[in-house]
């Protein structure tokens, strides 16, 4: 069989028209690129892109790509293992009398007002970003329960804060109870990220970096036992404090729904583990009484005294927020504006102790809730 060179000059001919013209389209296509990554800056048309995975930013055209945080927060402070005493037990057994209604006597819980102030930068190299937060809240709580003088009413203290047995201190006659809580949280969490789009209007921020915090945990109890109108002895004191700090490895993604160019729906999850150094766990239980030499001479002395020594663990935290997001870019898309308003949920687990009689391992979650109201300016 002749090959003939007249049938198949013309399927070579298409084939190099066609291998040449792909050529053009990918070099075009790449001396964009260059262009791009040589300026280092460029301006992003929200659900404009068809590139896969582009930088999603937000970046400002022509400046330094640095942008500062600033966050309003209102949480509500949570520290689990806090009940101190319940109410609503009949005193002795008169068969005429029903015990009435009572309540269980907390502390550990405050809504109080915090900052955050965080600072970051956008690099060129593929997008990323690098973001530092410090987070302050100081939160105090004070709770009390009383009964009435000679009443058949009276409550109990918690089994988890019995009381140590002294023949100076009836606590079967105690009519009064207090409780104080005090917590320092300070945090800071660094970030290496990158924003991009999954589609036209939905981005995703995952992250990787540490987390650092420093913590104090105060808290105190105060019984009265009074018995026919007098004070026999007391009150009765308790002591108990831990400090803390720890670093761990924290990682996640920030999510945005957008609705349109400017606002959209946001929402953030982050996992950490925590290696946590608890350097101060202690409590101390006193007693003050009258000189039984001279009644106008008040004594004291100290019943339990117990100090927890350096414990290391590695403990765990989750933190969720979920909100509503405004953005403008503005002077030529020099700078980049937004403001947010959120809800923030973070679970610290079984993050603090205090020692108690019998079972001193016994950990409680430490929680925070609250609002989040953020600033945020690119230039």
């Amino acid at each position: 069989m002749k090959l003939n060179l007249k049938n198949i000059l013309p399927l070579v001919g298409a084939m190099s028209v066609l291998l040449f013209a792909t050529a053009v389209a990918d070099n075009g296509r790449q001396n964009d690129a260059m262009q791009q990554s040589n300026s280092g800056k460029r301006t992003y048309k929200r659900g404009a892109s068809r590139e896969i995975m582009p930088n999603a930013g937000p970046r400002v055209a022509h400046g330094l790509d640095f942008f500062v945080t600033a966050d309003l927060i209102w949480w509500k402070a949570v520290q689990e293992g806090t009940t101190y005493s319940t109410s609503g037990f009949q005193n002795g057994f008169r068969t005429d009398l029903n015990a009435p209604s009572g309540r269980v006597a907390e502390a550990g819980k405050d809504w109080s007002p915090g900052f955050k102030l965080g600072a970051g930068f956008n690099f060129d190299h593929d997008g990323w970003d690098i973001y530092a937060e410090y987070t302050w809240l100081h939160s105090h709580n004070n709770s009390s329960l009383t009964t009435l003088l000679n009443s058949d009413v009276s409550f109990t203290i918690t089994p988890s804060f019995e009381l140590v047995s002294s023949s100076d201190f009836n606590s079967s006659s105690i009519t009064d109870a207090d409780a104080r809580w005090h917590h320092h949280l300070h945090v800071i969490d660094l970030e290496l990220g990158r924003n991009f789009y999954l589609s036209q209007f939905l981005t995703m921020r995952p992250f990787i970096g540490l987390k650092g915090t420093w913590q104090e945990n105060d808290y105190r109890v105060k019984f009265i036992s009074i018995n026919n109108g007098e004070l026999e002895s007391g009150p009765y004191r308790m002591k108990t404090h831990n400090d803390v700090w720890g670093i761990g490895v924290r990682g996640g993604f920030d999510s945005a729904w957008y609705m349109s160019k400017n606002w959209s729906l946001y929402g953030d999850l982050a996992w950490t583990a925590m290696w946590a150094d608890y350097d101060d766990i202690t409590r101390k239980d006193t007693l003050t009484f009258e000189d039984p030499q001279d009644e106008t001479r008040i004594l004291s002395k100290v019943l339990f005294n117990n100090h927890y020594e350096s414990h290391y663990s590695i403990k765990y935290l989750g933190e969720l927020e979920l909100g509503v997001r405004w953005e403008i870019w503005f002077y030529d898309d020099n700078y980049h504006f937004a403001i947010q308003a959120g809800w923030e949920e973070q679970v610290w687990i079984n993050w603090n102790t205090f020692i108690q009689f019998g079972d001193i391992d016994t950990w409680n979650d430490l929680n925070f809730h609250g609002l989040n109201l953020k600033f945020r300016f690119d230039f």
